[in-house]
């Protein structure tokens, strides 16, 4: 092959990526959400004569209702507490008992009504046989989310990449028309 083949090659595989990355206006659905470790979460956790709770929410409000995680443990051994009743109270402009289930040993899980921006005073109530503690864990607050920065972003970096590949095909497209002027390909 020619060395004006091989160029032409080259520039069309340099060409390639952008059509690549011309993604848009399919219809997959919404991805379901999954947590990830830098996934931002408030915890807040108290520590009774007989229990320990810590709560865990998402630092944004996902939706009508957040899920909300409360793990319970044993003060004396750290031990995961199953088969205890447990009542999380949130008092803010509303006042909402909630019964958290237990999703495994230790874990009781329950959905609230977390406004963004509202704050709500977070008691739980742990009852286990005779053993009963009552925690004040805290203030419950969520953020709103804030997606318009990303969206800019990922923009302004598809824009860029866009001209730098155009001026990149420029530059090798003028190259090449020199050399196949002065005959030297």
């Amino acid at each position: 092959m020619r060395r004006g083949g091989w160029m032409l090659a080259g520039l069309l595989c340099l060409s390639l990526p952008g059509a690549a990355l011309a993604h848009e206006g399919e219809a997959h659905g919404e991805a379901p959400k999954v947590a990830t470790p830098g996934e931002e979460q408030h915890v807040l956790a108290a520590t009774g004569d007989v229990f320990e709770v810590v709560l865990k929410h998402p630092e944004h409000a996902e939706g009508p209702k957040t899920p909300v995680r409360l793990l319970v443990a044993d003060t004396e051994t750290n031990a995961p507490v199953s088969g205890a009743q447990v009542e999380l109270t949130l008092t803010g402009a509303t006042v909402q008992a909630l019964v958290p289930k237990m999703e495994s040993p230790g874990i009781y899980v329950a959905e609230a009504e977390l406004a963004p921006e509202a704050e709500f005073a977070a008691v739980a109530t742990v009852t286990r046989g005779n053993a009963v503690d009552v925690l004040a864990l805290g203030t419950v607050h969520v953020e709103e989310e804030h997606d318009d920065h990303d969206e800019a972003h990922r923009g302004a970096s598809t824009g860029w990449a866009v001209a730098g590949g155009v001026a990149l095909m420029v530059a090798a497209g003028a190259w090449w028309m020199s050399r196949r002027k002065r005959g030297l390909l």
